[in-house]
């Protein structure tokens, strides 16, 4: 028979693992159970939940005895109305603790269960929804290729590639309740592959324009979008209709709509991108994500960059969080010629501006740590495309020495 002690030390490493913290051994509560239980805590899921607006009323994490056998199953066990049980982030517990009668994960021959839990408490703690204002939605949005043939699409993939960004205008249907920084996600429908091949960010609420099929008179809803992920079904790997069956077991999202700017339900759409961010990390589709609303934040932090993926190039990923610390201690303005689009173009041009590596994370080549305040800088377009026109790229210094001899010509 098995060591139990091994099982124990073994599974409070895992919990380790995925970011509880170890509390205590105790006497299994109000139980005759001979063996200890491991008590565990985890702040950043409890906390995660709580921004994420789920009620959590049980802190406590629990690796124990599930019966009074001796020889029994050992799993894991919260409270029943913890939103690990609910919500579909997380795989469906396969045990039953006997106090209480209280729904368990555990790891039997063959069904990995608590590993699988274990592993999705460490993509939903570092997923997108991390970064994003809780107050935006998220909407589906499509392309059907034997309606319009985007015939350029690989010109705007390379032009993401390039600079980080693609901002496209796309037809919302009847859609019109979209606001500036609500997130999007774009599925291909019609003939296989099918599946979601982008993401991004709504760049403005909707707006009416000339109908897409040139129609005469004819006019449609539109909104801008800033793509950070576009994925040409032609050359790679979409989010497929089993990636969605993993995001939505309960088939309650329709997912392959005929029109754009359906709402993805907010329980769903937290999975999605836990389950979208595995995938494009998985298949080394990494772009850079400028995001533009605030987030509060720990500003004496410093964020991890630089994970290197092989694609046609090497691509690096930019931590979204770090650009809004880097923002809401700088603010909007270039340093280095100080325009601020918001003061220019007004509302259309609130929240813009590129943030510039002063150590640029492709000569790094590898993951490093970074402090937002000192390592990064907001800069405008024209004075980030001037900074990077040579190789090694100039400093801000030098391109503020270049536009004051300028200015004296």
């Amino acid at each position: 028979m098995t060591d139990r002690k091994i099982i124990y030390e073994t599974l409070r490493q895992k919990m380790e693992d995925a970011g509880f913290v170890f509390e205590r051994e105790q006497r299994p509560h109000r139980q005759k159970r001979k063996e200890f239980e491991l008590v565990f805590v985890h702040p950043g899921l409890v906390n995660k939940f709580e921004e994420e607006g789920y009620k959590v009323n049980t802190q406590k994490f629990y690796i124990k005895p599930l019966t009074d056998a001796e020889d029994c199953e050992i799993g894991f066990v919260t409270g029943k109305s913890s939103p690990l049980h609910k919500l579909t982030e997380f795989v469906k517990p396969n045990t039953i603790d006997s106090y209480q009668d209280t729904p368990s994960w555990t790891n039997k021959e063959n069904d990995d269960v608590l590993n699988q839990l274990l592993n999705q408490i460490k993509s939903y703690i570092n997923s997108f929804s991390t970064y994003v204002d809780k107050n935006t939605k998220t909407f589906l949005f499509t392309w059907n290729p034997q309606k319009w043939n985007w015939v350029d699409l690989q010109e705007n993939i390379d032009h993401l590639e390039k600079v980080g960004y693609f901002l496209i205008q796309w037809s919302c249907g009847n859609s019109k309740n979209i606001r500036k920084g609500d997130r999007i996600f774009l599925v291909r429908l019609g003939e296989e592959p099918r599946g979601i091949m982008g993401s991004g960010y709504a760049k403005s609420s909707y707006y009416v324009a000339p109908h897409w099929d040139g129609t005469v008179g004819k006019t449609a809803n539109y909104i801008d979008i800033e793509f950070d992920i576009l994925i040409n079904p032609e050359k790679n790997k979409l989010f497929s209709s089993d990636d969605l069956n993993n995001v939505d077991p309960n088939k309650t999202q329709q997912w392959f709509p005929q029109k754009s700017g359906i709402e993805i339900k907010p329980e769903i759409a937290s999975s999605l991108e836990s389950n979208w961010l595995d995938f494009i990390r998985e298949n080394k589709y990494i772009g850079t994500a400028f995001l533009s609303n605030d987030i509060d934040s720990d500003e004496t932090a410093s964020y991890m960059e630089g994970k290197s993926k092989e694609v046609i190039q090497t691509r690096y990923e930019r931590n979204p969080q770090a650009r809004k610390i880097c923002l809401k201690h700088f603010g909007y303005s270039c340093k280095i010629c100080g325009f601020n689009f918001e003061q220019t173009f007004g509302e259309i041009g609130k929240g813009f501006i590129h943030v510039h590596h002063i150590n640029a994370i492709a000569d790094i080549g590898k993951e490093y740590e970074i402090n937002p305040k000192e390592d990064l800088i907001p800069l405008c377009p024209n004075c980030h495309a001037m900074i990077h026109a040579k190789r090694p790229a100039f400093s801000v210094d030098e391109i503020k020495e270049i536009i004051k001899t300028r200015a004296h010509h």
